[in-house]
Formats: structure tokens, sequence, C-alpha cells
């Protein structure tokens, strides 16, 4: 190791003070060819490399040797089995450079390093290769690499995106939706478990952009943190009461009576979360936030024993979200799980699982419904539908496991 620092040490003196900075580049790309003398060394300087170039990087923004210094950047990490840092630097030279040719080899390179990060996500890592940034200036270039790295999520990067946020801001501290970036710093802070930085973001929104349209948003997202992570509720109450307050008008009301709801709900005043869910329900109308409102207020009932209750609000639901195939699927499938747990009403059981294979036959459960309205029309003594019903199981979806069920009672009846 110390041969490979007096190497280092002495190749960089010998750099002429006058070099330009594409020199400097090809310095430590020529640094690239030495190897540690063993693979904790090797590491060691790999990882040394990289921060050296991400100097460069950003001495450089605009330089047109940032492509090449990227590429090096991220082989550098790569190397130095910093795997995260590595695909940050992969997703740079994709957004910074969107007509670049070595896609494939960008794949590639994120491919292998998901592999050692976590295999399960790396179809997740490559879509954000998938993101098109071209035509873009390049603070529109990194807004869009930011949003959609708080959007992937991928383990390890919290550091590494958080540096990116932190160079933007510098770099552009006139960008004309900065309370939007800081917002979505904030929700990078929440993702990633660091509760009290993201209320500090959020709360930084709020206090210090008199003009931003967030006001109440970011009111509202600080009192998420306090009820939803650090579960301080009565925190968390006074930041919702005080938007309520002070936006009266604002399209957050709805949002923070649904959330009120969940608090008081854990808090086991039932009578008080079924209030706040009505307030939301009403409020929120048909916009998608609403759906959880209605949820909520079916898992009321069901604590309150209000089992018929809970099944005619989860109707009203998949009613209201009938365009939402996933929304009214799991509204209906829950209303039959009511009707045959709680109420023991095989009838109504049977109504909710013919609403979903009449208004969605292809829905990706519908195996399984079709062997649950089969069972239920058996319980109800309606033989030839349970028959009709399970034969369409059985045509449609063969080599289902539901269908090998479905076989054996039907063989059953047929007898």
């Amino acid at each position: 190791m110390r041969k490979l620092v007096v190497a280092f040490v002495f190749a960089f003196a010998c750099v002429p003070a006058f070099a330009a900075q594409d020199a400097t580049l090809n310095f430590y790309q020529r640094q690239a060819l030495m190897k540690g003398e063993n693979a904790r060394a090797d590491r060691a300087f790999a990882a040394a490399m990289a921060e050296q170039t991400g100097l460069w990087i950003k001495q450089n923004p605009q330089s047109p040797e940032l492509k090449t210094a990227l590429l090096m950047q991220a082989d550098y990490y790569l190397r130095a089995g910093e795997d995260a840092r590595g695909l940050v630097a992969l997703y740079q030279v994709r957004f910074y450079f969107p007509s670049v040719q070595d896609l494939t080899l960008l794949s590639s390179n994120v491919e292998q390093a998901m592999e050692k990060i976590k295999r399960s996500q790396k179809g997740q890592a490559l879509k954000v290769l998938a993101v098109n940034t071209d035509g873009m200036n390049r603070q529109q270039q990194q807004a869009a690499l930011l949003e959609a790295l708080v959007k992937a999520n991928l383990p390890g990067t919290y550091q590494p995106v958080n540096e990116l946020f932190d160079a933007f801001f510098t770099a552009y501290p006139k960008y004309a939706a900065l309370d939007k970036m800081m917002l979505l710093q904030g929700d990078w802070h929440r993702q990633n478990e660091n509760y009290l930085a993201a209320v500090a973001a959020y709360k930084y929104v709020n206090e210090m952009f008199p003009n931003t349209p967030y006001k109440a948003a970011s009111l509202r997202m600080t009192a998420d943190v306090y009820s939803g992570d650090l579960e301080d509720y009565d925190t968390a109450t006074a930041i919702y009461n005080q938007v309520l307050k002070q936006y009266p008008d604002s399209n957050e009301i709805g949002v923070v009576y649904k959330h009120l709801a969940v608090m008081e709900e854990n808090r086991k005043d039932y009578a008080a979360a079924a209030a706040y869910y009505e307030k939301a329900i009403q409020d929120l109308g048909s916009r998608p936030a609403a759906y959880e409102a209605w949820r909520g207020k079916a898992d009321v009932q069901v604590k309150n024993k209000d089992y018929q209750g809970a099944y005619d609000t989860l109707l009203k639901a998949a009613q209201l979200f009938a365009s939402d195939e996933n929304k009214a699927v799991e509204a209906l499938t829950e209303a039959a799980e009511i009707a045959q747990r709680r109420l023991k009403n095989p009838a109504l059981r049977a109504a909710a699982l013919e609403k979903i294979m009449l208004s969605y036959p292809k829905t990706q459960t519908a195996p399984q419904v079709l062997y649950d309205l089969g069972e239920t029309y058996e319980k109800l003594g309606r033989t030839a539908p349970a028959i009709e019903t399970y034969k369409r199981l059985i045509i449609n979806y063969p080599t289902d496991k539901y269908a090998s069920r479905a076989q054996s009672r039907l063989s059953r009846l047929e007898k």
C-alpha cells in the first residue's frame, strides 16, 4: 500500500502546473491502470480516486468531458465496492447526456451493481435509466434525476442522493421550483427514516418561502411525520389544526381530516375517528385520496361491530372508484370477506364476488374470486351456477392452483 501511495504522489507531482482541465482528467484516467497490492488496498485506492474525480466534476460541471468523468467515477466506485455511489454516477450520465450511445453499457453496469446491492430491485433500477431528459437544460435534467431517484429509493443511495440535492441547491439558488425541490428532499429524508431532517425541510419551505403554493402542504407533511413516524400525536394534532385554521380553503383539508381520523383510530377513539373520516369523505369527494377515507370508515365500523355498515361502505367505495380496477376489486374483496367471516351471510358474499366478475372479469385475482364464488354458490345450494363457475375457472386458468381445487369440487358435484 505504501508503494501505491508513493507512486500516486509522484505521478501527481509530475503534472505540469499549467496543465489544462482535461489533462487533470487524463491523469485520473491513467490511475485506473494502477492496482493495490491486495484487494483491500485496491478498494481504498479506487475510493480515493472516485473522490478526486468527484472534485473535478464539481469544479467543471459544464465541461465537454463531464460524461467521461462521470463514467470514470462510476467505474472507480464500483471497483471500490461502493456500488450505490457508482449507480448514482451512472444515472447522471444518462440524465445529463440523454442521447448517450452507450446505454447498453450503462444498463449492464446498473444490473451488475444491483446484483450486489439488491437483486430484487434490479428492474426498478433499470426503469430509472428509461427516463428521457432530451431537450432539458442542465438544471432541469438534475431536477428530473433527483425526482427519479427519490421515486426509486434504491438501497444504499440515501447519502449520495442527498449530496446531489445539496449540490443542486448550491448551483441553482434561484431555481424557479426551489420550494418543490426542498419538499422533495424532505420526502427523501422521510423515506430513509431521517425524520427530523424531513421535518426541518418541510418547515423551511413553509417559513422561508412566503409565496410558495405549498404553505398548507408543507405544514400537513410536517404533521404527517409527527403522526405517522414519530407517533407524537399531540404535536401532530396541533399542526393539523393549524392547517385547518389558517388554510380552510386548501386542497389539504380533506387529507388532514383523514390523517386525524387515523390518529384517533390508533388511539382507539373510534367515535372521533368515524367523525373525521366522514369529514374527509365529504371534502375529498371522488379524489383518489378519498378511497383510504372510505376504507378507514369501514375499518372503524368493523371495530365497532357494525359489520353490515362496513359491508355497505365498501360497496359504495367500489362504486365510487369503479374506474380504478385495483381499488374497486380490493374494496369488493374486503366486503366479501366481511360477509363471510363477520356476517356469516353467503348471499352477501356472492353478491360482492359477482360484482367483481361482472365488472372486472380479467382482474389479476380472478382465479381466486371464481373459486370463492363457486364455493359460495355451493353453500347456498345453487349447484348449477357453482358447476358453471368452476368450469369457467378451469377453462380460463387451467394452470392456476385454484383450477386444480375447482376440478376436485367439480368432480364431486357431477357424480
